[in-house]
């Protein structure tokens, strides 16, 4: 054990022997990995040093040395040369491999957690001492294009009465793109990511028919805001399935048509005991009585608020235990609160493939894509 100078604080004390514990562990990882790399080329030679056998098949040519980045650190290994032919390091590392896949899966993970490429390429030189270009970090999330594609073959099973449909604004060079999200919620309140893409505004047909054409049936309620194009979309993909205005958009509709008026919060209030009646009768009952009391003060708001108000009165065709879950598209919107958190360091995206990889790769990490997670 070498001498060590004793440093006068706790701190410096602290730092000077996890820097030699640092150090030691570097120096033995790197002596394991040239002594098994000098196993395999005796192995591969059928001959130790200076041994002469009949079965020998070259001779040793010196070393040469490749970085390679470990979660010990930077090493520089000695790789033995051999004259005639070469020595596969398989066992190792692969064949121009810098860094050793623990390393990747690290960083591809801190990528997902939602920081940057070039934060993650500086936490690389922090951690690993190796540095990285943030275009490589961005190639290491390649890996996710194959999974994606996969997920996207796969056949939707029809457990699924009801359908989330909603989107968020992405930042892209150029300009910005819409992701449309679709999660099916199954009867025991799972919530499953099913299908999503990249558009310049609330087109979802392309998606709608990808989620038929992967055998999405059985749909007994779609859930979503006023949009106009979800709407088109749904008339035209599934026309047999019936469409519930999201509650929480109706009233939050409302409120801005009646503006800043010092009985605005008490009418919204009102207004949202609608939804909350036993029955459809009911509440198409107590939506007539609270147009009687309101409509003097505000008649355009409460007219617009009764306009296809059973449009929000769908969830009653759904069994009781269903209701609070399915009459507004908050299960959606809590996802995309978080997604939006996550993307909004990683800055703005290259192109749709960038966006579509870090989207599929925070619903691994969050285990809303059946059978798949960000270790598969």
């Amino acid at each position: 054990m070498d001498r060590l100078s004793v440093p006068p604080t706790r701190r410096q004390r602290q730092e000077a022997f996890w820097g030699w514990i640092d150090a030691r562990v570097k120096q033995l990882v790197q002596d394991v990995a040239e002594q098994t790399l000098e196993l395999e080329m005796q192995a591969y030679l059928q001959a130790a040093w200076n041994q002469r056998t009949p079965t020998r098949r070259g001779y040793r040519n010196g070393h040469y040395r490749r970085g390679l980045a470990t979660p010990h650190g930077p090493l520089s290994v000695r790789i033995p040369r051999c004259r005639f032919g070469g020595l596969d390091c398989w066992r190792l590392f692969d064949r121009y491999q810098r860094r050793i896949a623990d390393v990747d899966r690290i960083l591809r993970h801190a990528y997902l957690l939602g920081v940057s490429t070039r934060g993650t390429a500086e936490l690389a030189e922090q951690v690993f001492g190796g540095r990285l270009s943030h275009q490589t970090v961005s190639q290491l999330m390649r890996w996710l294009d194959e999974q994606l594609a996969l997920w996207r073959q796969q056949p939707i099973l029809p457990v699924y009465p009801v359908l989330y449909i909603d989107g968020m604004h992405v930042d892209v060079l150029g300009g910005d793109r819409m992701v449309m999200l679709a999660a099916g919620q199954r009867p025991d309140g799972q919530l499953d990511m099913l299908g999503f893409c990249v558009s310049t505004g609330e087109h979802c047909l392309e998606l709608l028919n990808d989620l038929r054409r992967r055998g999405l049936e059985g749909v007994e309620l779609f859930v979503s805001d006023e949009s106009g194009a979800i709407r088109s979309a749904l008339e035209q993909v599934y026309p047999e399935v019936a469409w519930q205005h999201c509650t929480f958009h109706r009233l939050a509709a409302l409120r801005a048509n009646v503006g800043p008026a010092d009985f605005r919060d008490r009418m919204v209030a009102e207004a949202a005991c609608v939804f909350r009646c036993p029955s459809r009768p009911a509440a198409v009952e107590t939506a007539a009585a609270w147009a009687r009391r309101w409509k003097s003060q505000a008649p355009w708001a409460v007219q617009q608020f009764l306009t296809d108000l059973q449009d929000s009165l769908r969830f009653y065709n759904l069994p009781k235990d269903w209701w609070r879950r399915v009459r507004t598209n908050n299960p959606l919107e809590r996802q995309i609160r978080t997604l939006r958190q996550r993307l909004r360091p990683m800055g703005c995206f290259h192109d749709a493939s960038a966006i579509e990889r870090a989207v599929f790769g925070q619903f691994l990490r969050w285990h809303l894509i059946p059978e798949l997670t960000h270790d598969t």
